[in-house]
């Protein structure tokens, strides 16, 4: 019993001492969320909200920022007439990156302005349909760009996780679900450890549970014929942003995640998409009339030229500000340039 004794004070002592160091070290802050609801049916941050990223158990790459009135991270105040609305997950969000060197950051510097950028991390194509349905009345934007990766097709069946959406598919039709987010007093108090933060963001400890989840979750959909309701939920989404841009009066502009790992070798790798997922998204994108980008060709041109990496990989597969610059020269000449429709220019809260 004495030694157990002993043992646990050590352990303490040792936590200890952990937590006052990485009190003092860039550990990733974590960004608190507002509560969803059906009224505001997606993940955002609290408004005005600093934090601080960084990588892995080094603690690289260490950024600072601050989140916007609306809850958004690397993204201007929202004003209504925007020229272009970036909506997407974390690669949009891009917590590693300073706002100059993201795709709305490259944008802005371009178009003078009117940039504005809606993404949150575990983001899908559900939770995008739903942030458009809520902004578009009141930005009326010009141009929405919609960021796809390989995630948004592999988990578009899968049961949403807290705060996002999801497509149920039904004999009856599709519809959109949301799975409320409301803060935990647990976590909360948690989270004033830095200790808990490291091993939580850091050590990637919410990664390897997220992927535990997304592996065992299924829908009756999906199991019974996947290919019928991966069509029927794409059909579903893509008629249904059209609807809401009002036909012609708002321009969406797909961007479409590239196989970088396949680029790089030597040798075969595990590509970064599932089956003909890109394939097979940016067909039926096509077929519904709307512009796409395919970054699989620009980055490999990028690539053969300069031998100049896209993202941090090995142990991060988020764009880095090559990819990022790269995809707003893409965007650039597809935007929709008429001019703004009339619009109050104060700052929307909501």
């Amino acid at each position: 019993m004495r030694s157990l004794f002993v043992i646990g004070l050590g352990v303490m002592a040792t936590a200890l001492v952990l937590e006052v160091f990485l009190q003092c070290m860039p550990v990733v802050s974590g960004l608190r969320m507002e509560d969803s609801s059906l009224a505001v049916p997606f993940n955002r941050y609290l408004p005005r909200q600093h934090y601080v990223y960084s990588h892995g158990w080094a603690m690289a790459n260490a950024q600072r920022g601050v989140t916007n009135l609306q809850g958004y991270a690397n993204s201007a105040e929202f004003q209504d007439g925007a020229a272009v609305l970036v909506v997407g997950d974390s690669f949009i969000e891009s917590l590693m990156l300073n706002y100059e060197d993201t795709v709305q950051g490259n944008l802005e510097k371009a178009l003078g302005g009117k940039v504005y950028a809606a993404a949150s991390s575990g983001n899908g194509l559900a939770d995008a349909l739903e942030m458009v349905r809520y902004h578009q009345p009141r930005l009326h934007p010009h141009n929405v760009v919609l960021f796809v990766d390989s995630g948004d097709l592999s988990d578009m069946l899968a049961p949403a996780q807290r705060g996002h959406n999801n497509f149920v598919v039904t004999a009856n039709g599709v519809t959109v679900a949301h799975n409320p987010y409301v803060e935990s007093k647990v976590k909360r108090l948690v989270s004033h450890s830095a200790l808990a933060r490291y091993v939580y963001y850091n050590l990637k400890l919410s990664d390897w549970i997220m992927s535990k989840v997304r592996r065992s979750a299924t829908t009756a959909a999906a199991a019974t014929d996947p290919d019928t309701a991966r069509v029927a939920a794409m059909d579903y989404y893509l008629t249904q942003l059209r609807e809401v841009g009002g036909g012609a009066a708002t321009r969406f502009i797909f961007l479409v995640d590239g196989d970088r790992k396949a680029l790089y070798g030597p040798g075969p790798v595990n590509s970064m998409w599932r089956g003909d997922d890109r394939e097979f998204f940016m067909a039926h994108v096509r077929k519904h009339g709307y512009a796409v980008i395919d970054m699989q060709p620009v980055f490999a041109q990028h690539w053969a030229l300069r031998r100049e990496r896209m993202d941090f990989l090995p142990m991060d597969g988020h764009w880095n500000k090559v990819a990022h610059r790269l995809a707003a020269q893409q965007i650039l000449p597809l935007l929709n340039t008429s001019p703004p429709l009339p619009a109050g220019r104060q700052p929307l809260v909501n």
